[in-house]
């Protein structure tokens, strides 16, 4: 079944046998990588409107080759208020740390951390959710799914202490949290049941209604008590039929979880099997230790690191080596995913034609997210060569970039595909190691149909804060020499990651003292040589402020 809809919507117009062509060969990886929206994750909770996320945090999860955080906001304070203003200002600056960071979160809202603490009123659930609504709309480019949250402990959909663990205000919830999001981005629920009892449906998502965008296909799963025992703590109430719900369900949305201890369930060879089985897509790294050290321990650990999720190889195929301005440019891949899971947001597939001076673009007709798990596809194309491309050899790539505006044009967005030597971290593209040379000599048939190369010209009002922003620093200090205290003062012209730290003549780290996302404008920091190791004997001292793209630094001295 998959197969016949993969010809289907693979674009196929003509084919030209006379057409010279090279025959294409790929070497499968077997390296752990980075990519998109996929893999172990790390939790970051925060308890009040104090608690943003960090750099270090984002570049610890990342040395990791992981693309993504459980970001838990946890929010006691406010089961009968509306949020603060200065909630909102840290979520903001949390997704924008995202976005400079080149991850994604997946979201949890709860009230309640542990059974019996109280929750949330249904009236203040919605009025949180009114608020959140333009939040989450302007952020969801870095929101790879929503989990429902809110109602009870851990926002797991039991235990509400205002009467909310039911069929009728679980639905009203999940409708509100659907409609405050984009139509692109989905809702995961705790257990399949939740799923059939709220819609009143018993067939899992197929090809002829996935990703239509009604409520029911926008609608995914997550167990955070994955193999603990026959029924994963409850998280099945008919295992036998609801991890056959999944198995069709979890090919059009995202599925994934944590476990929540060892048992005979969480051993190696069933746990792979579980997992490419349902489709799992991610995994808390941090929970539970002995499951994931037993994993580490006895080998699999490793698969998992590089099939949760999707991993799309390319195998083989075809392309023009000869075209001509005005004529045609034919492609034939054959790829195939041998990850656990597929992809479940929109994403675009470019092919990439570029010389020495200019790169060109062309959005291909096909929607990868049914590139299933242990699919084979085959993407063909026929594509126009403008009439006035300049004559010459163009390398030819392919791009799986994120389709949202403001992640587009960032490399740390795309997808890279799991073979040796076609990664080009710069750019984010797949090099495919071929050529086509243009010239109005070549023989090559003359293009008739609509989809021709464009030149890429990044549009200038996209606000790309991963690679685009150009930071301005500047540093310096007063009084100084100084006498054990003195502020150091800074400009930032750009929002961006500060961190301003303080060294010792040799080069030798004496502190932090700001390693926060900053808006533009002038910030101060006090600083007392007392409270840096200890007390700093009299000599001369350094301050590095820096970003991604900047450094700046200062001379200081002390004098006692």
């Amino acid at each position: 079944m998959k197969l016949s809809y993969l010809a289907v919507v693979s674009i196929f117009l003509f084919m030209n046998a006379a057409f010279a062509q090279s025959q294409l060969a790929f070497t499968p990886s077997d390296e752990i990588f980075l990519n998109p929206e996929r893999g172990f994750y790390t939790e970051l909770s925060s308890w009040n409107e104090f608690g943003a996320m960090t750099a270090g945090q984002m570049n610890d999860a990342k040395k990791l080759n992981q693309s993504l955080i459980l970001r838990l906001y946890y929010l006691p304070q406010w089961t009968g208020s509306p949020l603060s203003a200065t909630f909102f200002t840290m979520f903001q600056n949390d997704m924008r740390l995202l976005r400079q960071s080149g991850m994604k979160c997946i979201l949890r809202f709860a009230y309640s951390n542990n059974i019996g603490v109280v929750d949330a009123p249904m009236s203040i659930v919605m009025n949180h959710l009114d608020q959140l609504a333009p939040y989450l709309q302007q952020y969801s480019d870095v929101i790879a799914f929503l989990q429902a949250g809110f109602i009870g402990a851990w926002g797991e959909w039991h235990s509400s202490t205002n009467n909310l663990d039911n069929t009728a205000s679980r639905k009203q919830i999940l409708e509100k949290l659907l409609s405050v999001l984009p139509k692109d981005r989905m809702v995961q629920l705790r257990t399949p049941y939740f799923k059939y009892s709220i819609f009143g449906a018993y067939s899992p998502i197929a090809d002829s209604n996935a990703f239509n965008q009604s409520n029911y296909s926008r609608t995914g799963h997550h167990n955070d008590c994955f193999l603990a025992d026959a029924s994963d703590m409850g998280t099945y109430s008919d295992t036998t039929f609801e991890k056959s719900f999944i198995h069709f369900d979890g090919q059009y949305v995202p599925v994934g979880g944590e476990t929540c201890g060892q048992s005979i369930f969480s051993g190696c060879d069933n746990s792979l099997y579980q997992m490419r089985r349902l489709h799992w897509t991610y995994l808390n790294n941090q929970y539970h230790p002995t499951v994931l050290s037993g994993w580490a321990a006895n080998g699999c650990k490793t698969d998992m690191q590089k099939n949760l999720g999707y991993r799309i190889e390319l195998m083989d195929g075809t392309i023009s080596t000869i075209s001509k301005p005005g004529g045609t440019l034919s492609l034939n891949l054959r790829l195939r995913n041998v990850g656990y899971a597929s992809l479940f947001n929109p994403r675009d597939v470019e092919l990439i034609a570029r010389n020495a001076t200019d790169t060109f673009y062309v959005k291909l007709p096909v929607d990868p997210r049914y590139w299933q798990s242990g699919d084979t596809a085959t993407l063909s194309a026929e594509v126009g060569i403008p009439a006035n491309f300049v004559s010459g050899d163009y390398a030819l790539l392919l791009n799986l970039p994120d389709q949202s505006t403001t992640l587009h044009y960032t490399p740390a967005f795309s997808v890279r595909l799991a073979n040796t030597n076609v990664w080009e971290a710069a750019t984010g593209y797949n090099n495919l190691g071929a050529k086509v040379n243009v010239d109005p000599a070549n023989s090559s048939p003359t293009y008739g149909g609509t989809l021709f190369f464009s030149r890429l010209s990044k549009p200038t009002d996209v606000r790309n804060e991963y690679q685009s922003l150009t930071y301005k620093l500047a540093v310096k200090n007063y009084p100084n020499p100084f006498n054990n205290e003195t502020v150091i003062v800074y400009t930032v012209n750009e929002p961006a990651l500060v961190t301003l730290k303080v060294y010792n003549v040799v080069g030798q780290e004496l502190g932090t003292l700001v390693n926060e996302f900053r808006e533009r404008g002038d910030y101060s920091v006090h600083f007392d040589s007392a409270s840096v190791h200890g007390m700093m004997s009299s000599g001369i001292y350094y301050y590095t402020l820096s970003t991604q793209k900047s450094v700046a630094s200062g001379k200081m001295i002390l004098l006692k």
